[in-house]
């Protein structure tokens, strides 16, 4: 049964494909079987059959003006022949083909009409004696009866082909649309990894940058030069390098394996992570304090755990840039019913005179957008006593978890 039916399929297929060949080896098999049999009503049957049945093989391509032929060799086979004729088929596949394949319906209401007018007008001139009227109205009846019948199939038929269409048309515009969200989201993918880099790299290039500096005026004011700094400044530039390579290196495995990054369970990120951060931003200058509630790296799911440090990174980032020699950072990471809460606060007064300042990023912005995809909130801004505060809420539940 399927392979009848993608067989169907295809002939349907190959014959829309190729509607005048179709037609025209339509019209030379009824002319051959019913045109020939007109013959029996002498010459003129078959001229009137050839008339009525070659123009089919036009019948798709232009169907009105083929109804309006048919019709007048109908009416000249009335006036010439007292007698129907096998080729009279014809008629009724025109006016099928006009039901089924005319959009406006003011022709299809004309095809009926002409067909209930031509059956009336046989009815008339094909009846005989002795009851010549009644015979006349039975035959006009089962000829109306007959074309009315063929005119409703066509239109189911046409009907049918509409929806079909339509279907077709709504299944092309959401493949499109699949295909626009494809393209979204792979936007957004490389948006977000843009946006991680972004993160990476700022952390680890200021880092290094204060590092560097540091260095730097060493070299030039400390006397006598101190070989053990020297070695933890460069260790510390070295070890924040490679791990904002290794970093960066996850980030675009991610990219080109995208299944990996559906993986419910998240990257790894625990206590120890926050860990190694603090520990990177305190060897790079800025005294650090930290209170972290340790449930929130075992309780919590990944993408809150993520969440949490990256927050934590970027604040840290900030306050290297931001807050100036001797400023003091406090870190606070603490689970509250339903959410985790992190508050990132210095103390720093700015950058000392003659100090160019960082221009301004887009950390905070990034943040507000990776919390606002996990129902999470930011406010961040001066803190009255001096210096700046970041404080962030992410609910548990949003990260696909139980509070």
């Amino acid at each position: 049964m399927e392979q009848s039916t993608v067989f169907a399929a295809r002939v349907d297929r190959w014959s829309r494909g190729r509607p005048l060949l179709v037609d025209g080896l339509l019209a030379g098999v009824i002319w051959l079987v019913f045109g020939l049999l007109s013959l029996l009503a002498g010459p003129t049957g078959l001229a009137v059959a050839t008339a009525t049945v070659l123009p089919l093989a036009w019948r798709r391509k232009r169907p009105a003006a083929l109804l309006a032929w048919t019709a007048a060799v109908f009416v000249v086979q009335l006036v010439v022949l007292p007698i129907p004729l096998p080729a009279n088929i014809a008629q009724a596949l025109m006016i099928y083909t006009v039901a089924a394949h005319v959009a406006s319906l003011a022709v299809r209401l004309g095809a009926l009409g002409a067909a209930l007018a031509g059956s009336l007008a046989a009815g008339f001139r094909w009846s005989t004696a002795p009851d010549y009227t009644r015979n006349a109205f039975v035959i006009a009846a089962f000829l109306a009866v007959f074309a009315g019948l063929i005119w409703l199939i066509g239109n189911v038929v046409r009907g049918r082909e509409t929806n079909t269409r339509a279907l077709g048309e709504a299944y092309a515009r959401l493949e499109e649309s699949r295909r626009q969200r494809e393209r979204f989201l792979a936007q957004r993918e490389r948006v977000e990894a843009a946006r991680e880099i972004h993160d990476i790299v700022a952390h680890s290039l200021t880092v290094v940058v204060v590092q560097a500096d540091g260095a730097e005026y060493a070299a030039e004011h400390a006397q006598p030069w101190d070989r053990t700094d020297a070695r933890a400044v460069l260790a510390t530039i070295g070890r924040t390098a490679r791990t904002a390579l290794a970093e960066v290196r996850g980030v675009i495995d991610v990219l080109r394996d995208p299944e990996g990054a559906d993986d419910p369970a998240g990257p790894s990120v625990g206590l120890a992570d926050l860990g190694r951060l603090v520990a990177a931003v305190r060897a790079a200058g800025l005294r650090v304090e930290i209170r972290a509630d340790p449930a929130v790296f075992e309780r919590t799911p990944a993408a809150v755990r993520l969440a949490v440090l990256r927050v934590v990174r970027e604040s840290l980032t900030n306050v290297l840039k931001h807050a100036g020699a001797g400023a003091t950072a406090r870190v606070v990471v603490e689970r509250t019913p339903g959410a985790v809460r992190v508050r990132v606060e210095d103390d720093g007064a700015g950058p000392a005179p003659g100090v160019v300042a960082a221009g301004p990023g887009h950390g905070l912005g990034g943040m507000r957008e990776r919390l606002r995809a996990l129902d999470g909130a930011l406010a961040a801004g001066p803190r009255p006593g001096g210096g700046f505060g970041v404080e962030a809420t992410v609910p548990v539940a949003a990260g696909g978890g139980r509070p």
